[in-house]
């Protein structure tokens, strides 16, 4: 089944770029959010001012109905002679007083203000000095005097200054509280339109992005499902080609059987019944590769040894015995395809010569057969008891097609054989370094046995 990659590979662009634009929205929202900040900061400013200005405008009228305070009262002490309203009188004067320090302390930071605080402040006091004179010739002159006083209309004319410049101050305060209402207003506005439009934007990008990723979820699980169908056709198909190949192995090796058994020279005999063993060692590896519908990159080698040894022994003939067989590869060892291959082939042409050899005319006797790991190499250990090869053989060139084979798949696993001649026998010391044909050279054969021992 045909997957659409150009479909997958146009998905990943637009998704990276609506990532790209995604950051720099969010980066423009988080900038715009620093903003909101600076904006709530001045907003809260503005509050505090139009708070200020109300209290400004609060103490110049408190200060306004002070003076009235102690002016009412000073007419009643002089209509009733009432020394309780002299009480209110002196209560009214120190409020005017403390409330005209206040006022001088809120106007601190405008100096129009100011000048109009420093002018009510000389006006106040004249104003207090009057009545407090009308007051003192009450206890000197008598009250006809302080009526007198009092008639003059001089301190109606200072509460009249007065309140001009009362009025005067509430007019500037009025218009400050104007401005500064209206800055607060429109900060309010600005934070309430930038939060409107914080949350259409993240909530559209959220919405666009929940449905970009649920298409491309759906589009990816549509792929998955091909990739699957076609992995499973393609497991099919290999499973297919391993076991016509599994199955055209062992017609190779069946014909050369048969063909060996229907010869009439016992040299070209041995010579089929050879090579079907080595078609048949080649099928083992195929098997324990590809068999049961797996695919490995690596053999477990004891098993493959041991499977070759059991193929290894010949058929009884009419007469005589066989060499028994003594099989010592226990260690569990797993190998590439590059390695197991050839040691397949080295182990099987070994025992096959030393069946072959060692032991003529029915003779009985012992093949053993080891397997060890030591240090960074593995050796394999095929002796016998039987004659012995002859000196020739035993050479570094010597022998038949058979054991030049071994050489030359020794050199390419980069190991090294050693012939020796026992008394009686023969035994092949096959030395090789597993690392050389594994995929991952740090791997050595120990940690291999170490972690294959930790899985059973």
């Amino acid at each position: 089944m045909a997957i659409d990659t150009e479909a997958s590979l146009a998905r990943r662009q637009v998704r990276a770029r609506a990532a790209r634009v995604s950051a720099v929205l969010f980066g423009g929202l988080f900038v715009g959010f620093l903003l909101l900040v600076v904006v709530f900061v001045e907003y809260r400013r503005a509050i505090d001012w139009v708070d200020h200005t109300h209290k400004v405008i609060s103490t110049v009228e408190d200060l306004q109905s002070g003076l009235a305070d102690a002016e009412s009262s000073q007419r009643g002490y002089l209509l009733s002679q009432d020394r309780d309203q002299l009480a209110f009188y002196e209560e009214g004067v120190a409020r005017s007083r403390a409330l005209l320090d206040r006022l001088g302390s809120l106007t601190a930071d405008n100096p129009v203000q100011q000048d109009k605080v420093k002018a009510l402040r000389a006006l106040t006091a004249d104003r207090l000095d009057r009545m407090a004179e009308v007051l003192r010739q009450v206890e000197d002159a008598g009250i006809g005097r302080a009526f007198d006083m009092a008639r003059e209309g001089t301190g109606a004319g200072m509460m009249t200054e007065i309140r001009r410049t009362t009025a005067a101050m509430r007019a500037e305060e009025g218009q400050l509280l104007a401005r500064r209402s209206r800055q607060a207003t429109i900060l309010e506005l600005l934070m309430i339109g930038y939060g409107l439009l914080f949350v259409t934007v993240a909530g559209w990008r959220g919405y666009t992005t929940v449905r970009r990723l649920e298409r491309d979820y759906q589009a990816e699980w549509a792929e998955g499902q091909a990739l699957a169908a076609a992995l499973q056709e393609n497991r099919i198909l290999l499973d297919e080609v391993n076991h016509r190949v599994k199955n055209s192995l062992q017609i190779v090796a069946n014909l050369l059987r048969t063909q060996a058994l229907r010869h009439r020279s016992g040299e070209v005999r041995e010579e089929l019944l050879e090579s079907s063993g080595r078609v048949l060692a080649i099928a083992e590896v195929h098997r324990r590769l590809y068999g049961e519908g797996a695919v490995y990159d690596t053999v477990e080698l004891s098993d493959l040894i041991r499977s070759i040894a059991e193929n290894a022994i010949p058929a009884s003939g009419g007469g005589g015995g066989e060499p028994a067989m003594n099989v010592a590869v226990g260690t569990p060892l797993a190998a590439p395809v590059d390695t197991a291959v050839p040691v397949a082939l080295i182990v099987n042409e070994l025992l096959t010569n030393s069946y072959k050899h060692a032991f003529p005319d029915g003779r009985t006797g012992t093949v053993r057969l080891d397997m060890e790991v030591a240090g960074d190499e593995v050796r394999i250990d095929v002796a016998d008891d039987g004659i012995g090869l002859p000196d020739e053989v035993a050479g570094t060139g010597g022998g038949g097609f058979g054991l030049n084979t071994v050489r030359n798949l020794t050199r390419q696993i980069r190991g090294r054989l050693e012939i020796e001649r026992l008394t009686p026998g023969t035994r092949f010391l096959l030395t090789f370094p597993l690392v050389a044909g594994n995929a991952n050279p740090g791997v050595r054969p120990q940690d291999i046995v170490q972690k294959l021992q930790e899985k059973q």
